[in-house]
């Protein structure tokens, strides 16, 4: 599920002189954790948001820390040993997640911005250096604003550079929806309006069911899309700061608590699936299979399928799936088989323990899983294989990976083939 925007050219006012911290730099990146080079720290720590104040702390910064060794298999040695050397490098701090309040504020973009004498002065955390390829931010004249966003209750604000990939979504954007229990205690009583940023209708969709699973669909809130080629005018909003840095480093905080929620969420559905199946071959050992037409898709899979079935694997296509019914199965799964993709970014609702295993093309260097798994406790391997020439870009190219690679995998997981199946499986 990933509903990739048209990328958009940059705004003339996206510089570094329009730029300002939604607070004081000792707070955001006392400890560190600032997505870009000191020299632009130090010309923003003098420039902090006039109408943005701080109301309470989502989730607390986390320390630099030392994340342990992956298991790697297949794949050149060349690569193999250099990705090793750099999922073992000591993981950067994380600032806090911080729930903020805006007034006159407006959105464009997927910027926030106020005026300043006719000029923007944009949140940098909405706009950090590594997602400006989908952040554009304001047009040529930041003035105008196609709608007026207010009336009765709060307006939470929820969005990110990312929120169009479902994997990025469920990771940096949902745990924020924490501040909504923070929000309430500072104006009780008030009904709550979290708006989201519209992409495409399928992502959209499983959004808004995500975030109904995680707030165990309270009456008091309700979900609004904004369209992204319009500039909205708030009176007063209320948004969180990001809970990770981009592409390297996530809130291990945020993601057991979005872990620990959605598991809670689901308890009973849990129960109720393991009861129907009392007497019947259990399906917790799960391969995460992805549409071909998605890109990245696994050549000469026959080999692969065989093997995976030899030891009891179930196949499931996550977006076929509902997001209650896809952390279900997850947050039950003894093991995870899985193509790298939106779909894997589950894994956060594993018990910790249970072994994850990535199979990724050679090249692939994103430690966006690695990080999932260090922080949730997951036994993570990936499986490395060669590219397969095509015109698509590099990151969606098709692979394959050798099931010798995999079978050392799963073998160092602890996983024997399962005794013959009653009936037949059709991979």
């Amino acid at each position: 599920m990933t509903g990739e925007p048209t990328q958009s050219a940059s705004s003339i006012w996206l510089t570094d002189n329009n730029l300002v911290l939604s607070c004081e730099a000792a707070r955001l990146y006392g400890e560190g954790g600032f997505p870009g080079d000191a020299d632009l720290l130090a010309r923003l720590s003098g420039r902090v948001a006039r109408h943005t104040r701080v109301l309470d702390t989502v989730f607390p910064g986390c320390p630099a820390r030392a994340p342990g060794t992956p298991r790697l298999h297949g794949g050149s040695t060349v690569f193999r040993v250099g990705q090793a050397a750099r999922f073992a490098a000591e993981f950067p701090p994380v600032p806090p997640t911080l729930l903020l309040e805006s007034r006159d504020i407006r959105l464009s973009g997927n910027a926030l911005y106020t005026l300043s004498d006719g000029r923007p002065e944009i949140l940098f955390e909405t706009v950090r250096p590594q997602e400006r390829h989908v952040t554009p931010g304001p047009g040529p004249d930041p003035e105008p604003y196609d709608e007026a966003v207010g009336g009765e209750g709060l307006t939470f604000l929820l969005n990110s550079g990312g929120s169009f990939n479902y994997g990025h979504w469920l990771i940096d954007d949902l745990p924020r929806l924490r501040a909504l229990a923070l929000l309430r205690a500072c104006y009780p009583g008030q009904p709550i309006t979290v708006a989201l940023v519209a992409y495409v209708p399928h992502v959209d969709a499983a959004r808004a069911r995500s975030v109904a699973l995680f707030l165990g669909d309270p009456r008091d809130v309700t979900v609004r899309f904004l369209d992204r080629t319009k500039t909205y005018r708030f009176a007063q909003a209320h948004h969180a700061t990001p809970c990770g840095l981009p592409n390297d480093r996530k809130s291990p905080d945020a993601l057991r608590f979005l872990r620990e929620t959605i598991r809670r969420r689901t308890r009973m559905p849990r129960l109720w699936q393991r009861l129907r199946r009392l007497g019947r071959t259990p399906e917790q050992r799960l391969f995460i299979d992805r549409q071909p037409d998605r890109g990245r898709a696994l050549v000469e899979r026959d080999a692969v399928m065989a093997l995976l079935a030899r030891h009891g694997f179930t196949v499931i296509d996550p977006e076929t799936l509902s997001p209650r019914q896809q952390a279900i199965r997850f947050a039950d799964a003894e093991i995870v088989v899985g193509i790298a993709g939106a779909g894997m970014a589950n894994t956060v609702f594993c018990r910790p323990g249970t072994p994850v295993i990535h199979l990724v093309p050679e090249g692939w260097q994103d430690p966006f899983y690695w990080e999932i798994a260090v922080a949730c406790g997951l036994t993570y391997h990936a499986v490395f294989g060669p590219r397969v020439a095509s015109d698509a870009p590099d990151f969606l190219r098709d692979f394959r990976v050798d099931p010798a690679d995999i079978a050392e995998a799963l073998k160092e997981s602890g996983l024997c083939p399962d005794p013959p199946r009653a009936g037949p499986w059709d991979p």
